[in-house]
């Protein structure tokens, strides 16, 4: 268990607060306002937290930050209780309706279990016959899809006969990711690189050079060069070179929120000083999350 300092614990509980109650990632300058502390200060802050697992981020314009699982464990051992929400997703897209209660009703009735959402937002999304998702939950892990059966838009209720509930087993990431990790360098002409994924049934690889990951390749990258006719470049013309890791002790529910974060089907699984040791990607974790699987 982390010891954090008074200042990290304040960024971290702003942090989680802030995204739990917008749904989204949080800016710096947005935790500095609601603890009064200077930017700089708190950004210095942040890159600690990070180091230590506490919190994800992605850059660019939309970017943020936001609280890893570990986060909320840790934040919830000092006796600091914080209250979630969750967005309902509906055809495999968000919407603007929040449910953030759950009561799960009939689970022994041979005709389905049934359950009713508190939810607040623009509820006309939603109509009688929708199948939707809700999930998974941070803490008793349930991901449920539902048939919505009634929408009260008065109290905020909807009520759902539940098709799917899963329990996502507490894993870590590295028990789950796979550890013969193939890999490429980036003078490997694409050709080569080509056969190899394909040899080894893979859909992508990271390119390392002196032990340190500069870039990964996916048979999508491959495929681009080809269309340009560049069947003779080599792996560092089309690799990316932002690759984005998780480490082999964070949880793999972490591992699916930075998936959909950055819009990817794999992560490299790194140790606590950096050095790659495996791949997860998104069929690893539904393999163990069977029901989610068919």
């Amino acid at each position: 268990m982390y010891e954090l300092t008074q200042t990290q614990r304040e960024v971290l509980l702003a942090l989680i607060k802030l995204y739990e109650q917008n749904n989204r990632l949080v800016k710096s300058i947005e935790i500095a306002q609601q603890i009064g502390k200077d930017e700089g200060t708190v950004r210095n802050i942040i890159s600690s937290l990070r180091s230590l697992g506490l919190l994800e981020s992605k850059t660019g314009p939309s970017g943020g930050y936001m609280p890893t699982l570990k986060a909320k464990e840790l934040i919830k051992s000092y006796g600091i209780v914080t209250y979630g929400s969750l967005r309902i997703k509906k055809n495999g897209n968000e919407t603007n309706v929040t449910a953030y209660s759950i009561e799960i009703m009939d689970v022994l009735n041979p005709a389905g279990a049934k359950a009713i959402l508190k939810a607040n937002g623009n509820l006309d999304e939603l109509k009688e016959g929708d199948i939707i998702r809700l999930g998974p939950t941070d803490y008793n892990r349930l991901l449920i899809d539902g048939e919505i059966q009634h929408i009260d838009r008065s109290t905020g209720q909807i009520a759902i006969l539940i098709k799917r509930l899963v329990s996502i087993p507490r894993e870590n990431v590295g028990e789950v990711a796979t550890k013969n990790l193939v890999t490429l360098t980036s003078q490997m002409p694409l050709r080569e690189a080509s056969s190899l994924l394909f040899r080894e049934k893979i859909r992508g690889a990271p390119v390392i050079e002196n032990e340190r990951i500069v870039g990964i390749i996916t048979t999508t990258d491959i495929a681009k060069a080809y269309s340009e006719g560049n069947v003779k470049a080599k792996v560092e013309d089309y690799m990316r070179k932002h690759v984005v890791t998780i480490r082999e002790d964070e949880d793999i529910m972490d591992a699916v929120r930075i998936m959909e974060l950055h819009g990817v089907g794999r992560l490299i699984v790194v140790n606590a000083v950096g050095e790659p040791k495996g791949i997860v990607t998104r069929t690893d974790i539904l393999k163990r999350i069977s029901a989610l699987g068919t």
